[in-house]
């Protein structure tokens, strides 16, 4: 069975922000897909979770694509975050969502 990619916003500005269902989802992914894995360490950091990332960004989205895909495929879940906001509204996972669609 394939996996799920989930969109999760990120806080603007206060960490203390984030949604508790955000903050479940990334507690149970598999890995998360990251436009800046250290800004969303410091997230990661500050729930106390220990996580898998891979880097997904404006400048490697046609060869990060795929093996985010493979891995779904493969039955992972994943998170997709940007550095602060709702990814895939005007960045490139947008990119990503399409491919996984």
């Amino acid at each position: 069975m394939s996996g799920t990619l989930y969109l999760v916003a990120t806080p603007i500005g206060n960490l203390n922000d984030l949604s508790p269902r955000a903050a479940e989802t990334l507690e149970t992914v598999d890995f998360i897909a990251a436009e800046d894995t250290r800004v969303s360490m410091k997230l990661t950091n500050h729930l106390g979770l220990k996580k898998n990332f891979v880097s997904y960004h404006q400048h490697n989205r046609a060869a990060a694509g795929p093996p985010v895909l493979k891995r779904l495929l493969a039955g992972e879940s994943c998170a997709l975050v940007t550095d602060a906001g709702t990814p895939a509204i005007s960045d490139p996972g947008e990119d990503l969502v399409r491919l996984c669609a």
